[in-house]
């Protein structure tokens, strides 16, 4: 895949798309929002295995609200349906659920690596000092590991952050869309800062209203990650052959 490298501004740019995309169906893209919260509330009920599931099968969903973002972006209309597109071509399914699979697994290991850090400190100064030696031993831990899982979990999210439509459209394998995504994410890191501060600040904002603000941040959110995707993957040009006659 041919990553290109564009402007800073992009990332305001990307955002501003996302709302074209959301003001020209809002009732349809609020209705798919309220559905795909009624799925993940209603799985999370289920004890012990509910939230590993959303886990999983969250980067299916997403390809569908990618879907309709992709549809709506090239001023067609679409149906809740579409939110169910991808589970219903295998292929693409089962390379979804790799994804939610590996970013479950990656994360579990951040959160590890986190814990390991805090643990191992606190034990040793504390074996040291007592037990105010594992307090100082506690932050000194969380010093090293809190800044390491940031970058960490900043990293994981590049890698993802284009892997859905990847997948979804250019057919990559799960773990090479993951790898061609981080790639795009460092070639293009200056505008998906901006991108990420920004939605940040919105996500924030979109809470105070008890959080229905994401009725409509969601969809803006959608349509945003789906024009950087065209923007930083462009699709190759196709250029008519002129029949040459032969006399």
């Amino acid at each position: 895949m041919t990553i290109e490298r564009v402007d800073v501004n992009r990332g305001i740019g990307w955002l501003q798309a996302g709302w074209a995309g959301f003001v020209r169906l809002p009732g349809l893209w609020i209705l798919l929002m309220l559905v795909l919260l009624a799925i993940v509330v209603i799985l999370n009920l289920l004890p012990w295995v509910g939230s590993l599931i959303v886990a999983l099968i969250t980067p299916a969903l997403g390809a569908g609200a990618l879907e309709a973002a992709r549809r709506s972006a090239r001023g067609e209309d679409f149906v809740l349906g579409v939110l169910f597109e991808p589970l219903a071509r295998s292929s693409v399914l089962n390379d979804l659920l790799v994804l939610g699979a590996v970013s479950l697994a990656v994360n579990a290991l951040i959160m590890g690596l986190g814990l390991m850090f805090i643990g191992s400190s606190a034990l040793g100064m504390g074996m040291m000092h007592g037990g105010e030696g594992a307090w100082v031993g506690f932050g000194a831990g969380a010093l090293i590991s809190i800044p390491l899982m940031l970058t960490l979990n900043v990293l994981l999210s590049a890698a993802l952050f284009f892997a859905v439509p990847l997948v979804m459209e250019a057919r990559e394998p799960p773990l090479q869309a993951m790898q061609t995504s981080l790639k795009a994410g460092l070639v293009n890191w200056a505008p998906l800062l901006l991108f990420g501060l920004i939605a940040t600040i919105l996500g924030v904002l979109a809470m105070l209203p008890m959080g229905l603000g994401f009725l409509i941040l969601g969809p803006v959110l959608t349509g945003a990650v789906w024009a950087a995707y065209a923007d930083v993957f462009p699709a190759p040009t196709v250029t008519e052959q002129v029949p040459v006659s032969i006399p």
